[in-house]
């Protein structure tokens, strides 16, 4: 009985030094915090924030416009829409994001491309946050407006006049704090027309760095 108790023990010491070894030696803890912690998805918590479709000139943690944003401002808006792997609230908005744009896509692929909105060019950026890095990823904090830290997230970034011609972007959140799909159409038409109408009022003025 005894040889059995000492077993088990041994057996519980060496599974536990194997599993702190995994989280010292592996990046598996960076992985469980970029996923888990450091975004959370709206849907999962049961937490919907209503979205304020209201467009500013600053980024929400004072970083510069990235690159290939500044970049295809020149050629028209960019909606950018993220989501992590697991985020039902995401599931529940994608569809509706392919149906608008006439795009497909899966929920794990990094997407860019420029489609055709009511003659319009848009480019339209998809953007999983479990399968980016860099500017890509990075582009979810600069334009977390108002510091949800959540998904989905959907960001549309124009052109306005500040002075001089600069980029001007609106940000939602969640299932846009509505209840039914055509609430939610109707608000991301509202929100992608809202760009389209800045952009058309001050491109001629834009030019890129």
């Amino acid at each position: 009985m005894k040889n059995i108790v000492v077993v088990q023990i041994t057996a519980l010491i060496l599974f536990s030094s194997a599993l702190g070894g995994l989280f010292l030696f592996t990046d598996a803890y960076e992985n469980v915090q970029a996923t888990i912690v450091e975004s959370l998805c709206f849907g999962c918590i049961k937490m919907d924030p209503i979205t304020h479709l209201d467009y500013t000139f600053e980024t929400a943690d004072g970083q510069s416009h990235p690159q290939f944003i500044l970049e295809n401002l020149s050629t028209g808006p960019i909606f950018l829409a993220f989501r992590e792997d697991v985020c039902g609230s995401c599931d529940i908005i994608e569809p509706i994001l392919q149906e608008i744009f006439n795009v497909h896509f899966e929920k794990e692929d990094l997407v860019f491309e420029t489609v055709d909105y009511d003659g319009t060019p848009i480019h339209f950026v998809h953007i999983s946050l479990d399968h980016s890095s860099g500017d890509i990823r990075n582009s979810f904090y600069i334009y977390d407006k108002d510091h949800r830290g959540g998904v989905p997230m959907f960001a549309l970034i124009s052109l306005g006049d500040n002075g001089e011609i600069e980029p001007y972007y609106t940000t939602a959140y969640g299932t846009l704090g509505l209840t039914s799909d055509d609430g939610r159409r109707a608000t991301l038409r509202r929100m992608i027309t809202m760009g389209i109408d800045y952009y058309n009022e001050n491109h001629g003025g834009y030019e890129y760095p």
